[in-house]
């Protein structure tokens, strides 16, 4: 690029980057806006372009003048001080002379993580006010896990079959676990908007414990028991799309197109799912209509779930992932593909996200094929459908709503059946 057009796209950058945070601040109310901020990443850049000496001089200017300013606010008690403004100037500053430097993505990256921060400050004190302490020691934990555990294990095989990697173990762990606190936080965010948000997110999370819940309700509230199964089966469709994505990531990039026979299986299944769902709903919903002369009652929701981030969940994840691990290996190189099969299903009684996470992992190792890795997702999905039912029939001891329940999963488990035959039959 010539120099002249270099230098225009930088200066264009850096106004575009000032303007953007200025007109948030802006929007906000803040004394300091567009004009402020753009002014800000132009003489970061302009002295940048000048001399690199000048651009780490002013950057302590800009940097006194602002701890001067706060310090005079707090001082006088007349206005409360800009800390956050102050900060974002500081860094639309800086930002100035990355663009400078010529690195434009990472300006415009930074840029955009610094308005979206500034401007999402209601969702994030909403946020965090629901945060308990056990769920913040979570986050602790994670971060410990993350950041020290997971550099200090070593990055190889340590047995002679190939089959224990410690950083690969932990690895999983720390993906699983943020998965599930993402998912967790969205329960805890939208939950609250009725049942169906929490059996569907509570199914990401752990559809088990969401059944469970949902079991102890519909068992105490006799309308909920007609609409319970529904829910289940809501939150089935949760954890059937989790296990998709838990395969599709442990298997990239080495295996996406093995993975595909997994697609073949479980989409279908999904989609056989939100049917049974959408049917039943409205179903539901025309019978309400039909007792309209009833009065309306809150719509219930779903006691919380734990943290999927305490110390016990992770630390039982990672030793039932790590002996998943082991004795499928050893299952596989014993007694072949059968021997695999049984593992998987066994772990999927205890975790179906563990068994999924396996399938992926194996599947990038090429330690089995694609067909096989449909055939062990689709039993894996089938023992959890099954649980479910068995969980639920066992929490309320009510032999209609769990009878309905098994007939909404079977037309699921059918379309399951004829989904693997299909992925198979392509192998020929």
């Amino acid at each position: 690029m010539d120099a002249p057009l270099l230098l225009t796209a930088k200066i264009a950058a850096s106004a575009c980057i000032g303007m953007l945070i200025g007109l948030e601040r802006e929007w906000a109310h803040k004394d300091v806006g567009v004009r402020s901020f753009t002014i800000a990443t132009l003489l970061g850049t302009l002295s940048w372009l000048v001399s690199p000496t000048l651009a780490y001089v002013q950057i302590g200017i800009v940097v006194a003048i602002l701890l001067l300013v706060n310090a005079h606010a707090l001082w006088n008690g007349e206005v409360p001080p800009e800390i956050t403004t102050s900060l974002a100037l500081a860094a639309a500053n800086v930002l100035g002379i990355v663009i400078g430097m010529g690195i434009f993505f990472l300006a415009f990256a930074s840029a955009l993580l610094v308005t979206a921060f500034l401007s999402w400050k209601t969702e994030f004190v909403t946020l965090t006010s629901k945060l308990s302490v056990a769920e913040i020691r979570g986050l602790i934990l994670f971060g410990f896990i993350t950041v020290v555990v997971y550099p200090l294990l070593p990055d190889q095989f340590i047995d002679p079959w190939k089959v224990l990697n410690p950083r690969s173990v932990w690895l999983t762990v720390v993906i699983v676990s943020g998965l599930s606190f993402v998912n967790y936080v969205l329960l805890r965010q939208f939950g609250t908007r009725g049942i169906h948000y929490s059996a569907a997110l509570g199914g990401f999370v752990n559809s088990a414990a969401t059944v469970v819940l949902l079991g102890q309700e519909a068992r105490d509230d006799p309308v909920m028991a007609t609409t319970a199964p529904t829910d289940v089966v809501l939150s089935d469709l949760a954890m059937i799309l989790r296990n998709l994505v838990l395969v599709i990531i442990f298997a990239f990039p080495g295996s996406i197109q093995a993975s595909l026979k997994t697609v073949i299986v479980l989409v279908p299944m999904m989609l056989a799912t939100g049917i049974v769902v959408i049917v039943d709903l409205l179903g539901f919903q025309r019978a309400k209509w039909g007792n309209a002369q009833q009065p309306e009652r809150e719509e219930p929701q779903v006691r919380q779930l734990k943290s999927p981030l305490e110390l016990r969940e992770v630390l039982g994840f990672g030793v039932l992932f790590f002996s998943l691990t082991v004795i499928s290996r050893v299952a596989n190189l014993l007694f072949g593909t059968i021997g695999f099969l049984v593992a998987v299903v066994a772990g999927a009684l205890a975790s179906a996200a563990s068994s999924s996470v396996l399938i992926g992992l194996q599947l990038n190792r090429g330690h089995i094929t694609g067909s096989l890795a449909a055939l062990a997702m689709f039993l894996a999905t089938l023992v959890g459908l099954l649980e479910n039912v068995v969980i639920f029939w066992l929490i309320t001891r009510k032999p209609g709503p769990s009878l309905r329940l098994l007939l909404l999963t079977t037309p699921i488990v059918l379309i399951g059946l004829l989904s693997i035959v299909a992925a198979i039959a392509l192998n020929r």
